[in-house]
């Protein structure tokens, strides 16, 4: 059951086109496990759908559409190659979204070593401001308690974790703020997989 969901804002910013690369993947893959935000961003898309045919239009070169295609065409090609080369570390992401394992790295992922429950694989997606990369707390682990200098988006993706707050399920989106504290820990029955996006250090 999916408890936590992106703010109204931050759909309406994503719907735009205003978020970066890794919060805006964040927020895809929520979508993902959401249908009731799934809808609203739906919703908001028709809206600003509806105020673009309001405005006026402004004029373009006359191969725009065509350099549009043929850059969609070719990152189409990228992610087709990706899903062909299957990450051989297959025990860490299954049961996580096509989506997510579309990202992931053509050769086995490399996880650091964070702590002794915890382990963590950056996901490079040519982004420059925020960290994007998977987190996996072993069953019954505990992450250590830390702190962070920057925003920190978490979305669950199998397994579960709690921390003083709460419980957080597959699909949940977790948004903290810059000084916000913290100590993940698993359920004693699985692993825990999380995408996170990280906006500093810890």
């Amino acid at each position: 059951m999916i408890s936590r969901h992106p703010d109204p804002e931050l759909l309406v910013e994503y719907t735009a086109g205003g978020l970066t690369t890794a919060p805006a993947i964040s927020v895809t893959t929520h979508l993902q496990f959401c249908n009731e935000c799934r809808q609203l961003a739906e919703s908001l898309e028709e809206i600003g759908g509806e105020l673009m045919n309001e405005s006026e239009a402004i004029p373009v070169s006359e191969n725009l559409l065509d350099e549009v295609l043929a850059c969609i065409d070719e990152a189409a090609g990228k992610q087709f190659a990706t899903l062909l080369a299957k990450p051989q570390d297959t025990e860490a992401i299954t049961g996580i979204p096509k989506y997510i394992q579309a990202l992931l790295p053509a050769d086995s992922l490399k996880w650091r070593f964070l702590s002794p429950s915890l382990r963590a694989a950056a996901i490079s997606v040519g982004e420059e401001v925020h960290e994007l990369a998977l987190h996996r707390i072993k069953a019954g682990g505990k992450a250590p308690e830390h702190t962070h200098r920057g925003i920190e988006i978490t979305v669950v993706l199998k397994g579960s974790f709690s921390d003083k707050d709460g419980i957080y399920h597959p699909g949940d989106f977790i948004l903290r703020e810059a000084g916000e504290i913290h100590r993940p820990c698993a359920a004693r029955n699985d692993e825990c997989i999380c995408l996170s996006v990280l906006e500093a250090p810890i």
